[in-house]
């Protein structure tokens, strides 16, 4: 790792223990041995570093979205993926629980996924600012997503007649229930598991179109 990267990480570190304003430069520094002053030469700002760490993690983010033909972006304002609609039409109901606790392992498990989330969870209590993109990012965007393929999914007869999002929310709400479970409570890991996976199979079966 260079030093920019070796920044990088001990600021995702710090943030994720203490959120964006409970950090200063002084605690990102000290760990890597350096002065600020020599923090200062790589990047101008605690935001600085903030903001990198945000566009890098969308970006991985991004990749790890595509493995599972799920592509939420800005659902607002770009048509849904075509090939996220084909997916979830053929999809069964052990694969649709399987992607989804694809997602949340790699939420709860991965380091890097790990951090990043706690760092938004922290850091959202702090400013608005914080507290919206936390909104957009963790709430919206999967929201918007989720009721974009239900609608087309409804369009095509593929699931049963209903209000997309009323059925994103219901989707959704139970995942983040439990995962916010697991946050907590880290030895019931595996029951949270068996509890979402239970849920997306049975939320398949009540709203599958069989006609």
């Amino acid at each position: 790792m260079n030093t920019k990267e070796l920044i990088l990480e001990e600021a995702l570190k710090q943030f994720s223990k203490k959120g964006y304003d409970g950090t200063s430069m002084s605690d990102i520094a000290a760990p890597l041995g350096i002065s600020k002053a020599a923090l200062y030469k790589h990047f101008a700002s605690k935001q600085q570093i903030f903001d990198r760490i945000i566009v890098e993690s969308e970006e991985k983010y991004k990749d790890f979205f595509e493995k599972l033909s799920v592509h939420p972006g800005n659902v607002k304002n770009v048509e849904l993926n075509k090939k996220d609609v084909d997916v979830y039409t053929g999809i069964s109901a052990e694969g649709l629980s399987e992607n989804v606790l694809t997602f949340v392992r790699f939420s709860m498990t991965d380091e890097y996924s790990k951090q990043v989330r706690q760092m938004m969870t922290i850091s959202q209590f702090q400013s608005k600012e914080l507290g919206e993109m936390y909104t957009k990012r963790y709430v919206d965007a999967m929201l918007g997503y989720d009721e974009k393929l239900f609608e087309q999914l409804i369009k095509t007869g593929v699931i049963k007649k209903g209000d997309p999002k009323v059925l994103a929310a219901m989707f959704y709400a139970p995942v983040t229930m439990y995962m916010g479970i697991w946050d907590r409570e880290p030895n019931r890991a595996k029951e949270c598991e068996k509890a979402i996976k239970n849920h997306v199979e049975q939320f398949f079966q009540m709203t599958r179109s069989t006609g």
